[in-house]
Order: structure tokens, then C-alpha cells, then sequence
């Protein structure tokens, strides 16, 4: 699955205020918190299977058992970099979409919602 990343003009010399004050532990705070929302509203966004595609009256198959994408998420977080991926191989088809479906964006949309944020946040640490 491609990457989401966020990059900003302006961005080192924030990085410098920021040490300059001494805030980096609240930085890593930031950083974590804004990558935990990712994570959470990502979950709460992806689809499960069963239920959401077909009619609820429709047996489901014998054996099938829903779920995978949501169960492969992976969210690692270091001092400064938080990631939220799923690892199962047909994420990148949910996210994207393909020919034959619509995109659902599923880690885009809770992304680029905190994008803003997470930046804002920074930059009132750094006043």
C-alpha cells in the first residue's frame, strides 16, 4: 500500500524553534497522539466485509470469516515518526479502489484530517 506523508515548507526551521525551547518530549507527545487518532478513526472507517457489500439476508459463505483488513493493522511509533499501515494484500485495492470499485479511503480520509492538526499543534509548541 502507497504511503501517506506529510511535508512542509518551513518545516526544519519549526524543528529547530522547537528544540531550541527545549519541547522536544512534547513534540513526541504530539507525534503519538496525533498517530493514535489516525489509527482509531482508521478502525473505525474500514470495512469488515460481510454485511456492507451484500444484502444482510445473504447467507454468508461457509468459512468465511470477516474482518482481515481491520485485523492487519500494524501502527509503530518511534520518537518522531508515527506509521499506520495494514499489512493484508488486498489493502491497497480498499484504499485505492480498482476499476470495477470505488475508492474508500479508509487511512486517507482520518489522515488528512489530522494532518492539519498535528501541524497546528507543532507550531503552538514552538510559540
Amino acid at each position: 500500500m502507497a504511503d501517506y506523508e506529510a511535508s512542509f515548507e518551513g518545516m526544519d526551521k519549526l524543528i529547530q524553534r522547537i528544540q531550541d525551547i527545549g519541547k522536544m518530549t512534547e513534540a513526541k507527545k504530539i507525534v503519538r497522539e496525533s498517530t493514535v487518532n489516525v489509527a482509531r478513526r482508521s478502525q473505525e472507517v474500514v470495512s469488515v466485509g460481510w454485511g456492507q457489500r451484500y444484502p444482510t439476508k445473504t447467507p454468508k459463505p461457509k468459512g468465511y470469516s470477516g474482518g482481515t483488513l481491520k485485523r492487519s493493522m500494524v501502527t509503530n511509533i518511534t520518537d518522531y515518526k508515527g506509521e499506520v499501515k495494514y499489512t493484508s494484500d488486498y489493502a491497497a485495492y480498499q484504499e485505492y479502489g480498482t476499476r470495477y470499485q470505488t475508492a474508500r479511503k479508509y487511512v486517507g480520509k482520518p489522515y488528512n484530517s489530522e494532518k492539519l492538526k498535528f501541524i497546528n499543534k507543532l507550531r503552538r509548541l514552538a510559540d
